[in-house]
């Protein structure tokens, strides 16, 4: 989730620690019949497989992109750090965000 604009992992974070913060899960990325860029570059490329980790890894992006609009390949790794996919698509997860950093809304 986002707290304050900043990825923290939802499932270490205790209730009392963002009391009165902004929370942005990844339902309220986007708006209804209105992705973020981040999903639609994830549709784009394929990047979602098993689910597990998607949301985590769209928050993380988003929270990159909105402190870095152009990253490397190298910082979108390690936005990912935390992130654990199991599934293979990691590599489509990257290619999704520098899609976005490229300017492709598609």
């Amino acid at each position: 989730m986002l707290v304050d604009g900043h990825a923290v992992p939802a499932c270490d974070t205790p209730l009392w620690s963002v009391a009165g913060k902004s929370i942005t899960t990844v339902e309220g990325l986007g708006a209804p019949g209105a992705l973020h860029p981040i999903q639609q570059a994830f549709l784009a490329e394929q990047a979602a497989q098993c689910g597990y980790c998607t949301s985590g890894i769209l928050i993380s992006a988003a929270a990159l992109l909105a402190r870095n609009p152009t990253p490397t390949e190298s910082e979108v790794r390690a936005a990912f750090d935390r992130n654990l996919c199991r599934c293979g698509s990691h590599n489509r997860m990257v290619r999704a965000v520098l899609r976005v950093a490229a300017g492709d809304r598609t």
